[in-house]
């Protein structure tokens, strides 16, 4: 019994042992490995994806149709027939304005228009008798021409005392209220017992929606993305009441009327819905994502590898590879007549160390290439020079333009007639990559020209360069990097290692 309970406590010593020794490995295994500087990857591996490039909007919901309904005349509110919600039919009765001072109106216009009648039919009579008694000449010319006046008078108050009359019945007909149009009540504001006070303008009663089955958002897109939003192109949408659940609508109108708001300019965007389960309500916020392109089993990369920064001299020089796809073959010829040749674009490319920081395919490594096509003329580059200034860049100071920058300049050049629409959408752009060969992380990495297409801020599609399987760099890490490898030194790190 003594020995059985002496074994836990051997087992809990052998445990601390093996513990131990796996400690003392490891510490002399990264001692040694720190004592050899070899730089560590961080690595992914090319593989074949979907990619699809969208902007994003905000906008609001509401019905392709609807109409206020107001009041042309003043009264109370007698009977209201609908509430909120109510489905109604066009002419069906919304409420009645109580008639009683419109049917006194209408008696009173009726009884001066029957004396009126009475007064016309005496004149009539007496130019009559007037007009015999001139053939006889018993009466002058002027009596007569006077008579023949007064009846003419007569007749025109005769007219006047009808559209009075006329007026008070239509006035007496708008004391009920019906629909305009089919559709359902979606606001009401008014109730029974309230007077209505229609003096200079018609106060709104109630708002009817046409089709909630059929909806349309009007999405607010900014001016750096309005260029490549076009009708018939698919939207993906959420809204806030259903935040696990995405719709789907379809670019129907692009307004040119811009909307400035704390100097942003933004244009309207007209997207229809499908609604027929009556889910979505007017004015719900709609976060849109308006697709502009997609790209299907194509390769893609994550975006991190065209941001890596390899210190200098751990990688070869760069390759440029063959198109990998059959996509990228076909588009080759175009893409190397739209690739540009102006300076200004060119200080921020053929470079291994620093790149650009930003996310996206804008990512570092080489920029070849500007906005003008290799055969442009002086007049051309002379105006691309004063888009440049325009936008605000100056080339060589800084790196290159920002995306939105590329966006605009891109933009201006199209509208004044620089450069086609075409070349525009075709500019290529060529980043680097870092590649191991055969994967091994212990071989130097080969620097990679790769041409770029869409991304959707997370990995972006491959035209050329790479091929389905390749091993490529994300980040690196080199331990005891002396301070001067690479610039911006982080001072929160306990030194030792350097991350590129």
């Amino acid at each position: 019994m003594a020995a059985k309970g002496k074994s836990p406590l051997k087992l809990i010593l052998q445990l601390l042992v093996v513990a131990l020794v796996a400690a003392g490995a490891y510490y002399y295994y990264a001692r040694n490995k720190a004592a050899t500087g070899l730089p560590e990857y961080t690595t992914t591996t090319v593989a074949l994806g979907d990619i699809t490039q969208a902007i994003t909007a905000t906008g609001q919901l509401d019905a392709v149709l609807s109409v206020d309904v107001g009041s042309q005349i003043s009264g109370l509110i007698q009977k209201l027939y609908v509430d909120f919600n109510s489905t109604v039919k066009k002419g069906d009765p919304l409420l009645d304005i109580d008639p009683a001072t419109y049917e006194q109106r209408v008696r009173q216009a009726e009884a001066n228009l029957a004396s009126t009648e009475a007064g016309n039919k005496l004149q009539r009579l007496n130019t009559e008798r007037t007009k015999e008694l001139r053939a006889k000449n018993l009466v002058s010319q002027q009596e007569y021409d006077q008579a023949v006046a007064q009846l003419q008078q007569s007749e025109a108050q005769l007219l006047t005392s009808k559209a009075t009359v006329e007026n008070a019945r239509v006035d007496l007909e708008r004391c009920k209220i019906t629909s305009p149009i089919d559709g359902i009540v979606i606001s009401k504001q008014t109730e029974e017992g309230k007077t209505v006070a229609a003096s200079l303008n018609a106060p709104v009663l109630f708002t009817i929606a046409n089709d909630l089955a059929k909806m349309q958002i009007t999405a607010a897109v900014s001016e750096a993305d309005i260029g490549t939003v076009q009708a018939g192109q698919t939207v993906n949408f959420t809204a806030d009441a259903f935040p696990n659940r995405s719709f789907k609508g379809i670019v129907t109108q692009v307004r040119n009327a811009p909307k400035t708001v704390s100097n942003v300019v933004s244009y309207d965007t007209i997207i229809a819905v499908d609604n027929r389960d009556l889910k979505l309500r007017p004015g719900m916020t709609a976060n849109v994502s308006i697709v502009v392109a997609k790209r299907e089993k194509v390769i893609r990369v994550p975006n991190a590898t065209l941001r890596v920064r390899m210190p200098e001299g751990l990688a070869a020089q760069p390759k440029s590879a063959a198109p990998t796809s059959p996509e990228a073959k076909k588009s080759d010829a175009p893409a190397a007549k739209s690739e540009v040749a102006s300076a200004p674009t060119n200080s921020g490319g053929n470079r291994q160390g620093g790149g650009n920081a930003g996310g996206g395919g804008a990512g570092g490594g080489q920029r070849r290439g500007g906005f003008l096509p290799a055969d442009a003329t002086p007049e051309q580059r002379e105006k691309l020079r004063e888009v440049l200034a325009e936008v605000g860049y100056t080339p060589g100071a800084g790196g290159p333009p920002s995306q939105e920058q590329r966006d605009q300049i891109r933009k201006l050049l199209v509208e004044r007639g620089v450069i086609s629409a075409d070349a525009a959408e075709n500019t290529v752009v060529i980043r680097t990559v870092y590649r191991l060969p055969g994967g091994n992380k212990l071989a130097q990495p080969e620097a990679v020209s790769v041409r770029v297409g869409v991304t959707d801020g997370l990995a972006s599609e491959i035209l050329s360069g790479l091929a389905e399987g390749d091993v490529l760099v994300t980040s690196v890490t080199v331990p005891n990097a002396s301070k001067s490898a690479a610039p911006a030194a982080n001072p929160f790190s306990g030194g030792g290692q350097r991350r590129f």
